[in-house]
């Protein structure tokens, strides 16, 4: 078989017909890049670039009683326009929109009443969003969303709604001769609260007690504990809500006199109890 040779000094060595035309491409390429990236660096110092758009808002949740005003934080970074950003702002639990304004300094509409802009800040790259009157309902992860026509930027943010409930409220009663019931209630927590509930030897009475929570139709919770005790007596009990966002609690603690927990008939004895069936607690 004939085969046919190229000539080996071709330029850049090469041996295959058409490739001095693929090595001009790539040296061209090359030369319109080294041409070009002066340009594009004096583009980036000048005013003539895109500025970068991004929105930051707080790492920490923000923490509001029902019926207080509270501020959720988002502002833009270096773009020297804010003003004229469009702005959306929703509830994601709810999936509700809070607040939204358009492009270019348009106006501002608030759909839950008491949503607002902080006054003046807009200009000046402050898109904090404030919500007076403040409901459980208003609990959820938001986000404050920046954009112009091409590009957009967001900030994800959590508010945590919380309620202090009242002082536990701690009764003794007795049932019959032998018995006593040992009560405590407390209302208007939010979230719903952690419960302790011992005897003064801190022994824990939850695993034979009965609990009971409800929720009312503020949001807010609330609970009521029973503990059936007979023959032996506790000398006092102790009922301990705690709030689990803020760690706050209510404390009460109730104690039964000495003279029921030691009655040989039993601790509600007709002896023992003359004129009421109601334990006398302290």
């Amino acid at each position: 078989m004939n085969t046919v040779g190229f000539p080996s000094d071709a330029p850049g060595g090469c041996e295959r017909p058409g490739c001095e035309g693929r090595g001009s491409s790539a040296l061209e390429l090359l030369l319109q890049v080294m041409i070009l990236a002066p340009t594009m660096l004096l583009c980036c110092w000048g005013s003539s670039c895109p500025e970068p758009l991004r929105a930051v808002g707080t790492d920490l949740p923000t923490v509001a009683v029902p019926g207080d005003s509270v501020e959720l934080r988002c502002r833009v970074v270096t773009y020297t326009q804010a003003g004229s950003l469009g702005l959306d702002w929703r509830n994601l639990r709810t999936r509700d929109v809070i607040l939204a304004c358009g492009e270019d300094g348009g106006e501002c509409r608030a759909y839950r009443e008491g949503a607002w802009l902080l006054d003046g800040q807009r200009e000046a790259g402050d898109l904090s969003l404030r919500l007076d009157r403040v409901r459980v309902t208003d609990a959820g992860r938001y986000r404050c969303t920046i954009f112009t026509g091409t590009h957009s930027s967001a900030a994800l943010m959590d508010l945590s709604v919380v309620a202090l409930g009242t002082k536990p409220v701690i009764s003794v009663e007795c049932l019959s001769d032998s018995t006593l019931l040992y009560s405590c209630g407390s209302s208007g927590w939010l979230p719903e609260p952690a419960l302790v509930w011992k005897s003064s030897d801190g022994t824990s009475l939850l695993p034979r007690s009965n609990v009971s929570r409800t929720r009312g139709a503020g949001g807010l919770y609330g609970l009521e504990i029973q503990y059936w005790a007979q023959h032996h007596v506790p000398d006092s009990v102790i009922c301990i809500v705690r709030n689990t966002v803020t760690n706050g609690k209510m404390v009460s603690a109730a104690r039964t006199h000495l003279r029921f927990a030691l009655s040989s008939s039993g601790p509600c004895g007709a002896n023992r109890l003359q004129r009421t069936r109601e334990c006398p607690g302290e």
